[in-house]
């Protein structure tokens, strides 16, 4: 059965892209080092730190740099081209709030993390995994 929940999926695909992809991986960790993320994805906060070259899922959401609100649907829409991170950011479908340093590296963070996805084996059915978890 797939796993519903955000924070699996995260996992697991930052694993995928250490082990596939750890150019694009090191990349990811070196534009966010140092930092605390906390993304929340209807309702289901995720933390995630930065630091030493690898990202870590936290048990509890850490005060972040950067602290991410959206939803699964948004997500979708995104990877779907029905929404560019500006109308979602601009309709408010995609909350983020920071510093503008911190700002700047979660976007940089969010490329590297997006360029090794596109090209990881593995991230088609994670995707589509999750895709068919929020299917009624």
């Amino acid at each position: 059965m797939p796993e519903t929940r955000f924070a699996d999926f995260l996992a697991t695909s930052l694993q995928a892209l250490d082990r596939e992809l750890p150019q694009a991986y090191a990349l990811l960790c070196t534009h966010l080092a140092g930092q605390q993320l906390a993304i929340e994805v209807d309702g289901e906060m995720v933390g995630l730190s930065f630091a030493g070259g690898r990202a870590r899922l936290l048990a509890r959401a850490a005060p972040a740099t950067v602290h991410v609100v959206t939803s699964r649907a948004l997500i979708f829409d995104l990877i779907d081209a029905r929404c560019t991170l500006l109308q979602a950011v601009l309709s408010d479908r995609l909350l983020v709030r920071g510093a503008p340093q911190e700002l700047l590296a979660f976007h940089d963070g969010l490329l590297a993390y997006l360029h090794g996805a596109v090209r990881a084996p593995s991230f088609p059915p994670l995707l589509r995994a999750y895709r068919a978890a929020a299917r009624p």
